[in-house]
């Protein structure tokens, strides 16, 4: 008996809800096999020595803000929240293709330039420079997240012009890239110690493209012609900062900071004074020693030691950053590595000179160490993006594919380029040649007699007459 469909309608279907079981088994498979492979591929050595540097960096904010309001515990919540979400953009930028967002470049940079820009209508001033955005009440650092930005629109402008980057219009191109960001950030803001990072990321990232080193060379000749028109922009804040390093009679107040510093460091010695038990620290004589100076307060209460495992640590990072600049498989990936790596290298030693009294007090913070949520968030992006360049050369590795294969193909196609570009003029002048050798050898060979093929007639014999002369 054939039942009619429209009579089975109210009926449960069991094929359909297979299908959906199907369906999600198949997908808890695949998300399985994603996770399974995301942690086969994750850069381990990275992860764990930052996760170290923030850990002993709460350690050192609880005790420079142990005699603040009181032993409040407000600034270990707000700096653990903040290497929370830290982590969250960690993950999320490990994950991404950095290679394939490459193509939106140009409206980064634009974004980037607004971003900056904002502090001009919605910016407020503190510690004399109004460079904070506010939401709610968390203050962002325009500034610090606008390097990674940079760092990836740098990076693919400088792919786009990797075959002619040594001319004149390729080098006045990216050199308005970056003066565009530098003048989005002094302009509202007037403070151009916060665009100094900018200046070493791309001379490294440019340095490594392959740049002559004549035009360094001119740069810097350049920029010692241009240092008086500099000094000019400066304020009197900060050329005191600068004028201290060589007589501390000029700015008092600046110099009473680098030399508590000084004192606190050095009267940790070798093992340090112990825990919360720092006399410039817990006495507040030591001036913004959870953010700028909290490298005095490592060398107080964790002496020579505790000093020497910061620098390690962050050098560790460092070095592990070029390594896999160094190895990665495309250019827009390995200046990318040195882009991040040059940040945090100048961060981190223009952060320890500050500290020791022989670099100029410029409100840049140790990654990692210092207390900021801007700060911290930017370094766990920028180290996201580090090792989601490591996890493509490790999965390349495990498809089997070979690590210098998308290096030999962008040699291949540089070189096919340059062929193409060096035969397009001179191809009309090579036939020309060609033709005119033709004639000559036709004018000296006198050709007498052309060879015939033999006949064959019409019994299928060959023509006894048909010979070869």
């Amino acid at each position: 008996m054939r039942l009619n469909p429209s009579l089975c309608t109210g009926l449960p279907q069991p094929r359909k809800r297979i299908s959906v079981f199907r369906k999600g088994y198949q997908f808890m498979q695949h998300l399985k096999e994603k996770m399974s492979r995301y942690f086969r591929t994750m850069d381990y050595f990275l992860l764990l020595i930052a996760l170290f540097c923030s850990a002993f960096g709460m350690v050192l904010i609880y005790s420079a803000t142990h005699s603040l309001d009181g032993g409040s515990t407000r600034y270990m919540v707000i700096q653990g929240l903040a290497i929370v979400l830290g982590l969250i953009g960690f993950v999320i930028v490990s994950c991404v293709d950095l290679e394939k967002l490459a193509g939106w470049w140009r409206i980064v940079l634009v974004v980037n330039v607004l971003f900056q820009l904002s502090l001009i209508l919605f910016g407020y001033e503190d510690g004399g420079n109004k460079s904070w955005l506010r939401f709610g009440g968390i203050g962002i650092q325009p500034a610090e997240l606008g390097k990674l930005l940079f760092i990836f629109t740098f990076a693919k402008h400088i792919n786009l012009l990797r075959y002619r980057l040594n001319r004149v219009r390729s080098l006045l191109m990216l050199g308005a890239h970056l003066l565009a960001i530098m003048a989005a950030i002094i302009l509202p803001s007037h403070d151009v110690g916060m665009s100094l990072p900018y200046v070493f990321i791309a001379v490294l990232m440019l340095f490594s493209a392959g740049l002559s080193l004549k035009w360094f060379a001119g740069g810097a000749i350049l920029a010692c012609a241009a240092v008086p028109i500099l000094w000019q922009v400066l304020s009197s804040i900060q050329k005191n900062r600068i004028l201290v390093l060589f007589d501390p009679t000029i700015a008092p107040d600046t110099y009473w900071q680098q030399e508590q510093s000084r004192i606190a460091i050095g009267s940790g010695k070798l093992f340090g004074t112990g825990f919360l038990q720092g006399n410039q620290t817990q006495n507040n004589m030591l001036p913004e020693k959870q953010t700028d100076f909290i490298f005095g307060v490592a060398g107080e209460e964790w002496g020579l030691v505790g000093c020497m495992v910061i620098v390690i640590a962050l050098m560790a990072l460092i070095f592990r950053t070029f390594f896999i600049a160094y190895h990665a498989h495309g250019q827009i990936s390995s200046l990318i590595c040195v882009g991040v790596g040059s940040m945090m290298l100048f961060q981190t030693y223009e952060n320890i000179f500050m500290c020791l009294g022989i670099g100029p007090v410029m409100g840049l913070t140790l990654p990692f160490f210092s207390y900021g949520g801007s700060s911290i968030a930017t370094m766990y992006l920028a180290l996201g993006m580090v090792v989601s360049v490591s996890r493509r050369e490790k999965t390349r590795r495990l498809k089997g594919l070979p690590a210098g294969e998308h290096l030999v193909s962008e040699e291949a196609e540089r070189l096919g380029e340059k062929r193409s570009n060096e035969t397009a003029v001179p191809l009309r002048q090579q036939l020309q040649q060609l033709g005119d050798r033709a004639k000559d050898l036709k004018s000296r060979v006198k050709i007498d007699w052309v060879p015939q093929k033999k006949k064959k007639d019409s019994s299928g014999k060959r023509d006894e007459n048909s010979g070869d002369k």
